[in-house]
């Protein structure tokens, strides 16, 4: 009955609907990250609920502010010494209270991973149960912020508490994603950030949190809720000094648990890229309806590809997470393809799919994602011309505009076709030692001066 009532007339479904309103609002009426490459968050049921995550650097001091406003209620209704004059144990009515706020805050973030889900499922996207742990640790953050939310708001009954503690928990969150969040501010990483329950952006639909960071935060959470709850119900000093054992607690088991470096905070999952294959030609599990297509045209271009010392001899598409503050990872003897960021390859014929093994002879870009120069797309061109006889295109977002007549790459590939046939062999060595190592430039090791 108590708990009907607390549903009724409390701020809970409140706050549950703030937390909706606000998250739906952000994802379908902004044309954010979440809808673009590497990682819409209607690619992979993970991917929905680590955008989730991001979106609580704006929907935890919501529910902290709910929190608190709720807590501020029997102090400003003058009720605390009527309770207390009563049979009922203060834990017992804590014990409803918090419940009826956590439970329905916890259910607005839960229906909109709902609507997520079903976002996911009507686009034709990957389904897999990975999500569980970074939903889980994401509802066990809004429980933990509305409850320790309750125990300020009972402790610090000013009308200006609530407002202040929504505020303060907002700059807590934005200070802490930008340590998260590489590439931000250049603000440096540090394991604290991540006691804020906000992550950075996916950079991935492949990829979700290590265990290390779901268990460091699980027990820090857990830790913040029990010390909300006990604030809550305690009525002494002493208690309420008792009550800060869970928090410390807490932070003492996950501070060494949680990663060490900021790219260590995602990796691959193992059920969405888990390697599918047929031969040495291989495609994540999310991504199996391209195997078929690839692997014609992979197994020719490997064959092209045979010819130079150290080839390649595998195809497989890049799995690992995308990070905006160095190139991709390479290695000699495996071409990467990256689906992910490249999303033209989703409807590359055969051809355009041979240019991409092909291209860079094998290898990927040093350029940092999204910023490839004239200079690294004409390189790549030129080395996959070798193979094919023909300058054309890439098929990546933007490589069509470097080819055009009379242009700069078209010119160097005119000088570099002119060149004996061991001269422009011993070049496609060199460039694929500078793409390996990602030092010089990778134009002048086919035509040097060409770009100058």
């Amino acid at each position: 009955m108590i708990l009907r009532i607390e549903l009724r007339r409390s701020i809970a479904p409140w706050a549950g609907l703030a937390l909706l309103v606000v998250a739906l609002g952000f994802l379908f009426l902004l044309s954010g990250p979440w809808w673009k490459v590497p990682a819409p968050w209607t690619g992979n049921t993970t991917t929905t609920a680590l955008w989730l995550r991001f979106l609580l650097v704006f929907l935890w001091p919501i529910a902290v502010g709910a929190g608190a406003i709720q807590g501020m209620r029997d102090s400003r209704s003058g009720m605390v010494e009527l309770l207390a004059t009563t049979s009922r144990p203060g834990w017992h009515r804590a014990a409803k209270l918090a419940g009826a706020v956590g439970a329905l805050s916890a259910l607005g973030y839960l229906v909109v991973f709902g609507v997520g889900f079903a976002e996911v499922l009507g686009h034709g996207g990957f389904v897999s149960m990975t999500f569980l742990p970074v939903l889980l640790v994401g509802l066990l953050a809004v429980v933990a912020g509305s409850w320790a939310g309750l125990a300020i708001g009972r402790l610090l009954p000013h009308p200006l508490t609530a407002p202040a503690l929504a505020v303060l928990a907002l700059v807590v969150s934005v200070v802490a994603w930008t340590s998260v969040e590489a590439g931000v501010l250049s603000m440096s990483y540090t394991r604290f950030a991540l006691l804020a329950p906000a992550l950075g952006q996916p950079r991935g639909a492949l990829v979700t949190t290590p265990a290390s960071l779901d268990l460091g935060q699980a027990a820090w959470f857990a830790g913040l809720a029990a010390t909300g709850f006990l604030l809550l119900a305690a009525s002494s000093v002493r208690a309420r000094l008792v009550s800060l054992v869970p928090v410390v607690a807490g932070a003492a088991i996950a501070l060494p648990v949680l990663p060490a470096s900021g790219n260590e905070l995602l990796v691959p999952d193992g059920v969405a890229a888990e390697k599918v294959c047929d031969g040495p030609i291989c495609v994540s599990r999310a991504h199996a309806e391209r195997l078929a297509a690839l692997a014609g045209p992979g197994r020719e271009a490997l064959a092209m590809l045979a010819k130079l010392p150290g080839a390649p001899t595998r195809v497989e598409e890049q799995t690992a997470p995308n990070f905006v503050t160095g190139p991709v990872p390479r290695d000699p003897g495996v071409v990467y393809l990256d689906f992910q960021r490249n999303d033209v390859l989703f409807t590359a014929g055969a051809d355009d799919l041979r240019l991409a093994v092909l291209g860079g002879a094998g290898l990927p870009s040093c350029d940092p994602p999204y910023g490839a120069s004239m200079a690294d797309w004409g390189a790549r061109m030129i080395a996959a011309a070798y193979f094919t006889g023909q300058l054309q295109p890439l098929p990546e977002f933007g490589a069509r505009w470097a080819v055009r007549e009379d242009g700069p790459v078209e010119q160097a590939w005119a000088k570099f076709h002119a060149l004996p046939a061991e001269v422009r062999f011993a070049r496609i060595v060199a460039l694929r030692q500078v793409l390996l190592t990602c030092q010089g430039d990778p134009m002048d090791a086919l035509v040097p001066g060409a770009m100058r």
